[in-house]
């Protein structure tokens, strides 16, 4: 599968950020370290205002945000995916327009002068958007490890990426042949 660079980058953006709060946290410990460090360790998507520390709002809707994106990766149908995904744009409500700040054409979906939240959200929401209308919800998955629950992009050409990284997949396997051992017993 190919889709360009920038779009790329903003679709592993909202990967990223779907993977901050993982699925079975429901506690939020260290969300606000984990949030400070997501926004410095990503500050080339933002204006100079994201630097700024975070409110207890932004981290409460970074997280939130983390949770939508989840929420449409693990989506089951194409109906289940398109509310889902509608719901996030609703909510974060992306307004395109063209920039060239760094020599190159493409599209921001924020004013620079926007708050962190609605920068990364507005971002995140259409890279999510544009990959599942292009390239089909499949492309967007949950690892299929018992141990796993990371959101990951599927860019084989058959879509049948079940795990987010090769350590997963072998994981998944060795223990799967340690059980029909054992049972063989």
């Amino acid at each position: 599968m190919e889709y360009d660079t920038y779009n790329a980058d903003a679709v592993q953006l909202a990967v990223d950020l779907a993977n901050l709060v993982p699925a079975r946290d429901v506690a939020g410990e260290g969300l606000r370290e984990a949030c400070e460090t997501f926004v410095a360790t990503h500050l080339d998507w933002f204006s100079e205002l994201a630097a700024v520390p975070l409110s207890d709002v932004d981290v409460v809707e970074i997280s939130a945000l983390s949770r939508s994106l989840r929420d449409v990766a693990g989506a089951s149908s194409d109906a289940e995916s398109v509310e889902r995904l509608d719901a996030l744009l609703q909510r974060c409500k992306p307004v395109p327009r063209a920039t060239n700040h760094d020599g190159r054409m493409h599209l921001h979906y924020s004013d620079d002068d926007a708050p962190v939240v609605e920068q990364l959200g507005a971002t995140v929401s259409m890279a999510m958007a544009n990959l599942i209308v292009r390239h089909g919800r499949e492309r967007i998955g949950i690892c299929a490890a018992a141990d796993c629950a990371d959101v990951f992009v599927d860019t084989s050409r058959n879509r049948s990426r079940r795990y987010c990284s090769e350590t997963c997949a072998s994981r998944t396997t060795v223990s799967a042949y340690r059980a029909r051992r054992k049972a063989a017993r």
